[in-house]
């Protein structure tokens, strides 16, 4: 395994006989209608065995993995034709758990013979040949992996062709994680060449953290144009004022709604920029705008977004101007304080369409609480299957937003 990357520890592999209660659970092949703790892990209600910081290893994780094959292959399958083949576990996460290329890879081999439908590997040390190699055996699979995630590991300048590998090789999936993983603006071109060329389109893509830079605009910018991914997580990137141009650029010709949420906390956007990409992401049928703080922040060196009165006031404007989609907008953390806030509510109280201002310190109570009046009937937002399907006992904050 490599050194520590991104403030991941090194794992010590527990005893793998500390894993015989869950071997045992796994071959007899049955579900979890409650939470089921063992030793090392639990099983969750909804097909997730839980495995993150159970200190697996190599070893651990390949006897996870034989086990729940062995179970698949006396498993006659339901008939529902969904593909899981009534399997109990459909969502493996298995984060911070040391397996390194070598565990990962075994535990792809095998777990490719199961229906499995999410596989979370973050914070493993794996590499980009390691995510190659995992790519090769999805392609050999039955085609079930919906939802990769990687984040954390080392992927480095190699990240995009190992993006490339892996979007080439699983044919249904739709959510894939790169977060806080190496890649570069170069390596983002990789993977966006990849996904328009095979006409792919993703439900989401997890891109933040990463050193992408202006020169990343461009190809994020293609995938807006073509509508290439529902949701697009960019955060803490490095994009600054010229990204945010080429992209509010892109959703100017996007097909209107395809783009449904787009985060780009911490991208040292200042306020004229912060301002015509929300306009812009209004007009464009955006619903969740994120220009908002991430965690890791201070450890990433992104700098904050910014929003003067100046571009309260144009923000408020243009939302209140017409019907729009964009009930959610975060604006913590960037400078919006109650002067900012007062010329939103001015506009706010006769906008056709409510949105749901999330602010930081700073702001009045009861300006505050008069935002949150006109936006009370705006439900929270929802997150999607693929991103329930890791929520984690074990596992806590991974320092950047989901």
């Amino acid at each position: 395994m490599p050194e520590e990357f991104a403030g991941v520890p090194s794992v010590m592999p527990r005893p793998v006989d500390e894993l015989a209660p869950l071997l045992a659970w796994l071959r007899t092949g049955t579900g979890a209608d409650r939470r089921i703790d063992f030793p090392a892990g639990a099983a969750l209600p909804g097909g997730r065995l839980d495995l993150c910081k159970q200190q697996l290893g190599p070893r651990g994780a390949e006897l996870v993995a034989d086990a729940l094959a062995e179970a698949a292959q006396h498993d006659p399958g339901d008939g529902d034709g969904d593909g899981d083949g009534g399997a109990p576990v459909r969502h493996l996460l298995l984060g911070t758990d040391g397996l390194g290329d070598d565990g990962a890879d075994a535990f792809a081999a095998r777990a490719a013979e199961t229906p499995v439908r999410t596989l979370y590997l973050g914070c493993n040390g794996i590499t980009a040949a390691g995510a190659c190699r995992i790519a090769d055996r999805l392609r050999a699979s039955p085609q079930t992996v919906r939802a990769l995630w990687l984040k954390r590991n080392p992927l480095g300048r190699r990240a995009g062709q190992a993006a490339a590998e892996l979007i080439s090789s699983a044919e249904q999936l739709r959510t894939l994680d790169l977060v806080q993983t190496g890649l570069d603006a170069a390596g983002l071109t990789e993977l966006v060449d990849a996904l328009l060329a095979g006409g792919r389109r993703f439900e989401r893509l997890y891109l933040s953290g990463n050193p992408l830079g202006p020169a990343g605009a461009e190809p994020l910018a293609r995938l807006i144009a073509a509508g290439a991914t529902d949701e697009l997580y960019a955060s803490a990137a490095g994009l600054g004022d010229t990204g945010a141009t080429v992209l509010a650029a892109a959703l100017r010709t996007a097909p209107y709604g395809r783009l449904r949420r787009l985060s780009l906390a911490s991208s040292g956007l200042g306020p004229c920029a912060a301002a015509e990409l929300t306009v812009v992401a209004a007009a464009a049928g955006v619903e969740l705008l994120d220009l908002g703080r991430v965690p890791a922040a201070r450890v990433l060196g992104a700098d904050d977004n910014r929003i003067d009165l100046a571009a309260a006031d144009r923000i408020g404007a243009a939302l209140a101007a017409a019907p729009h989609r964009l009930d959610h907008l975060v604006l913590a953390h960037t400078g919006t304080r109650s002067r900012e806030a007062h010329r939103l509510l001015d506009h706010a109280a006769g906008a056709p369409t409510p949105t749901r201002y999330l602010l930081g310190k700073g702001v009045a109570t009861t300006v505050r609480r008069r935002l949150n009046e006109l936006s009370a009937a705006v439900p929270p937002p929802v997150p999607g299957s693929d991103v329930a399907a890791v929520r984690s006992v074990h596992r806590t904050a991974p320092g950047l937003p989901e």
